[in-house]
C-alpha cells in the first residue's frame, strides 16, 4: 500500500511538473511572438495588436499566434521593399486569409500560413495545390488587366509582391470569411 501511495505521489508531482513546463513553454512562445510582432510591425503594432486581441475575444483565435503570423507577413512584405503602410494592410489581410484557408480546406493554420508566405515570395506550387495560380502568365494577365504595361520580369521585388498579393486576394473570394461563417 505504501508503494502505491508513493507511486501516486510521484505521478501527481510528474503531472504538476508537466503543467509547469507547459506554462513556461507557452510563456516563452508568447514573449517571442510579441517580440517578432512588435519589431516587424513598428508603428503599426499597437493598432494591429488591438485588432488581434479583438479577434481572440470574438472568434477564439490565439492572439499571440495571430500576431506571430502577421509579423512574419509584415517582415516578408517590407523585406521585398513594400512600403510599411501597405505592408501592414497586406499582413493583416493575409493572416486573416490564412485562417480562412485553414477553415475552408480543413488544413492546419500553420500549413495555410506557410502556403501564403510561399505565394507572397513567388513560389507557385504551395497555393497551386489549393487551385490558385500565381504563374508568370497569370501575373502578366493580372498586371495588364490593372493597366500596368510593365512586364513582371522588369518589376521590382516590391511591385511583384504587391501583384502576387493582389492575384492571391482576387482568386480566393469564395474562401474569404469562411472561418467566421463556419
Amino acid at each position: 500500500e505504501l508503494y502505491h501511495k508513493i507511486k501516486m505521489g510521484v505521478a501527481t508531482l510528474k503531472g504538476i511538473g508537466n503543467a509547469v513546463g507547459e506554462f513556461v513553454k507557452k510563456s516563452t512562445e508568447y514573449t517571442e511572438n510579441m517580440n517578432l510582432f512588435t519589431v516587424a510591425m513598428g508603428s503599426y503594432a499597437s493598432d494591429a495588436q488591438s485588432f488581434a486581441e479583438s479577434l481572440e475575444e470574438s472568434m477564439g483565435i490565439d492572439s499571440s499566434v495571430w500576431m506571430r503570423n502577421q509579423g512574419i507577413f509584415m517582415t516578408l512584405a517590407t523585406g521585398f521593399g513594400v512600403a510599411s503602410d501597405k505592408a501592414s494592410v497586406m499582413s493583416q489581410n493575409l493572416t486573416q486569409l490564412g485562417y480562412d484557408l485553414a477553415s475552408f480546406y480543413n488544413i492546419s493554420y500553420e500549413d495555410a500560413m506557410t502556403k501564403l508566405q510561399s505565394g507572397l515570395a513567388g513560389e507557385l506550387e504551395p497555393l497551386r495545390r489549393l487551385g490558385y495560380d500565381l504563374s508568370q502568365a497569370k501575373l502578366e494577365a493580372t498586371a495588364l488587366a490593372l493597366g500596368i504595361d510593365k512586364s513582371v520580369s522588369s518589376m521590382t521585388q516590391a511591385e511583384k509582391a504587391q501583384l502576387r498579393y493582389y492575384a492571391i486576394m482576387t482568386q480566393v473570394t469564395q474562401v474569404q470569411g469562411d472561418m467566421a461563417r463556419t
